[in-house]
């Protein structure tokens, strides 16, 4: 099947974007085209209009500033693969993007498409949630700020507004002793999650943890947090018991569907266990020393 005829705009800045979003009515933003490409292609999505943003060369950046971890918007999945600064520094995010599909898939894609895309088994959203991560939105009345917290509605629905577009995602910089980490369960290479776990860290002098994320991956209506598991964890020194019980709650907290790959029992297994492996590696990444917390 082809796609509907459409008209095609390629504007070359953030401003030239927002007014043809603001000017036009049914239209559709391109950037790396890996889900509204085969949307087009079998007429699930027939807008009149695709802005295709691939020519604003100012949205094509993977940087660190003193606060933050800032993505551009035509950053691809490749990038942050590929990117020295992330395996580094940011272990959940180097975990997660090999973990994206196929290679190909991987260089077309952006990160911050997979966000404004909203699908609860995409691998991203957990990963933005578990750093308390924000989404940077252009609209006609300036640049607004969205806590990832409140980014994420429904499936495929968010707070994004149609006049906007998402120009930036960003997490802060990591603490002198924090760690993160991702895990995820999947058929087979290619695939989306059965389930996922992202898992933050942050350890005070004492060795206890600061602060907890914890993100999930296509277990809920979207990506979600573990809030009671984060709660459980605060204050507390890391070790194996204190993640046994972070992934029980974890479990406890998530609603996964049972489908053809499993039942939501099951699913609720690998979240308890997807967590506890994430949390561990996210402690031993901040400094602690590994064989504390398989005790």
């Amino acid at each position: 099947m082809k796609p509907a005829q459409f008209e095609q705009h390629e504007p070359e800045t953030v401003e030239e974007a927002v007014s043809l979003l603001e000017s036009l009515d049914d239209r559709a933003i391109l950037a790396g085209g890996q889900s509204m490409v085969p949307m087009l292609r079998f007429r699930l999505a027939v807008p009149e209009t695709v802005i295709d943003i691939n020519r604003i060369e100012s949205l094509d950046y993977l940087e660190e500033d003193d606060e933050w971890l800032r993505i551009g918007a035509l950053a691809r999945h490749a990038d942050v693969e590929e990117s020295e600064l992330i395996a580094e520094k940011y272990g959940s995010f180097a975990d997660t993007a090999p973990l994206v599909a196929d290679p190909q898939i991987r260089n077309r894609g952006t990160v911050a498409g997979a966000i404004a895309q909203a699908d609860p088994k995409g691998d991203w959203g957990s990963v933005l949630l578990a750093h308390e991560g924000e989404v940077v939105a252009q609209g006609p009345d300036g640049e607004r700020v969205i806590p990832a917290d409140d980014f994420f509605l429904l499936p495929y629905d968010t707070t994004l507004d149609e006049n906007e577009l998402l120009t930036e995602l960003r997490v802060p910089v990591p603490a002198d002793r924090e760690g993160s980490a991702y895990h995820k369960l999947k058929r087979k290479v290619g695939d989306y999650a059965m389930a996922g776990s992202a898992a933050r860290l942050v350890l005070d002098e004492d060795g206890r943890i600061e602060r907890a994320g914890i993100g999930l991956t296509a277990v809920d209506i979207t990506n979600v947090r573990a809030t009671d598991a984060e709660a459980h964890l605060e204050g507390e020194r890391p070790g194996s018991e204190l993640f046994k019980r972070a992934g029980e709650l974890a479990a406890e907290q998530s609603n996964p569907e049972s489908d053809e790959h499993g039942d939501a029992d099951y699913k609720e297994r690998m979240v308890n266990v997807l967590t506890q492996r994430a949390l561990a590696d996210a402690a031993e990444r901040a400094g602690l020393v590994k064989r504390r917390v398989s005790q």
